[in-house]
């Protein structure tokens, strides 16, 4: 086994860049990271361990590929440089975790907390984003699993890292990924693709919302021995969702540690998003046709709806979910709705008006580019006069919108100004209308 690298050692690296050893970080599957001193600036260096790693010249040229072409967005933590040969391995450069960003494992442990339902669902909206980014520029995960994010509690922000394995379709790495993450197919020798990430997406986005493994049931938590014949029966050649709608062999069970959530979550996703995990955890989708898996935009759109339904209560201030019946679960009180907006992009979908609610940005663009990465941004808000019984909605972006009230009447808001809202008002903001029912 190759050594650890002690602090104050030095490398070169091919750009001719001097890196000092700090101290290490932490040891993986596949090679060891440290923090070190990169040309006198604090960054990271994954160095691999030989012994562990059979293409090694495949990874080096992998990155070498990467760093050339750049990181597909800000939110990679992506690989800057390659330190020079010595002993048989190599490593490269990447900037450090920032402090205010934890371990998706972290949370998964519950050693930390989103903030929030509505930071929670902003951070499964950029991880899926991510995931569109790397597969816009024709490029695979392979190894896609808790251990490539980094999340921020206050707000749901995300960096991808642990980056070296991601790679054309047609130059896999050879890397099957890691278990309980990896599709059946996988699971049972086939290789990686496209489809096969969009299942682990899958488990990653579920594990996030619920707090539980998709897979991990009855059965699967009470095998005699978790070996490779139990591995392969479970999570290859006869996996099964524990909210199957027809077969309960591997039901959750409130007796069993790490699946209570379930119990708690589950029935807080909306029927939207439950059919979505059923249909991707499905039998048919799962050994049979993995085109079944869900799309990356059909979860944006799904997970979009699923934010609009938490609210500020307007009584006590806290996040509460909104279910049809307007009573805030933290101080048990009634808040007024007062009506609904429903956009053209999502058919029937419609987002609750609510004193402090309002419009964004990602509803309008209805998650049209795969290429950019999501960004929440708020282009209105309510404003409620209760003393005059008045409900409008401020303009907060820098474009002028239209607008039509039932009555014939039109005309045009700009940035600061105000709508007031009535039943059947028309808005159109681009090329998106917007219907008010109230």
């Amino acid at each position: 086994m190759s050594e650890v690298l002690a602090s104050g050692a030095t490398l070169k690296t091919e750009t001719g860049a001097t890196v000092v050893v700090d101290r290490l970080l932490g040891e993986g599957g596949q090679g060891r990271v440290y923090k070190v001193k990169y040309n006198g600036r604090p960054k990271a260096l994954k160095m691999y361990i030989p012994e562990k790693v059979k293409n090694l010249k495949w990874f080096h040229e992998n990155l070498t590929e990467e760093i050339h072409n750049g990181r597909p967005s800000d939110k990679f933590i992506w690989p800057e440089d390659l330190t020079e040969w010595q002993n048989g391995t190599f490593g490269y450069i990447m900037d450090l975790r920032p402090a205010d960003y934890m371990e998706f494992g972290d949370l998964l442990l519950a050693k930390q907390e989103m903030s929030s339902f509505t930071a929670m669902i902003n951070c499964a909206l950029r991880m899926i984003s991510a995931f569109r980014v790397l597969h816009s520029k024709g490029m695979c995960y392979q190894d896609l699993n808790d251990g490539n994010f980094f999340l921020r509690a206050k707000d749901g922000d995300v960096l991808v890292c642990d980056n070296d394995n991601a790679s054309p379709l047609d130059n896999p790495s050879g890397i099957a990924g890691k278990a309980r993450y990896m599709a059946p197919s996988v699971v049972m020798g086939g290789k990686p693709n496209y489809n096969t990430d969009r299942f682990s997406l899958a488990t990653c986005l579920f594990l996030l919302l619920v707090r539980t493994h998709p897979l991990e049931g009855i059965r699967t938590l009470t095998v005699p021995e978790m070996n490779d014949y139990y591995l392969q029966l479970c999570y290859g050649k006869d996996p099964i969702f524990i909210a199957d709608p027809t077969d309960r062999s591997n039901a959750p069970s409130k007796d069993i540690d790490g699946v209570r959530n379930f119990f708690i979550r589950w029935p807080l996703l909306t029927k939207k998003l439950q059919e979505m995990f059923i249909q991707t955890f499905s039998k048919e989708a799962m050994l049979h046709n993995e085109k079944k898996f869900s799309m990356e935009r059909d979860w944006q759109r799904a997970l979009l709806q699923y934010r609009a339904h938490f609210v500020k209560c307007p009584v006590c201030g806290r996040e509460t979910l909104y279910r049809g019946e307007p009573i805030c679960s933290c101080c048990h009180k009634k808040y007024p709705i007062y009506g609904y907006f429903k956009f053209s992009n999502f058919g029937a979908y419609k987002v609750p008006i609510i004193k402090n609610g309002g419009i964004f940005q990602e509803y309008i663009d209805d998650f049209a580019v795969a290429n950019v990465q999501f960004k929440p941004e708020r282009i209105s808000v309510v404003r409620v006069n209760s003393a005059k019984k008045l409900v409008a909605l401020e303009n907060l972006s820098t474009s002028k919108w239209r607008y039509s009230f039932p009555d014939g009447t039109s005309g045009t808001v700009s940035s600061g100004e105000f709508i007031p809202l009535k039943d059947q008002t028309k808005i159109k903001i681009g090329d998106e209308e917007i219907t008010v029912t109230m």
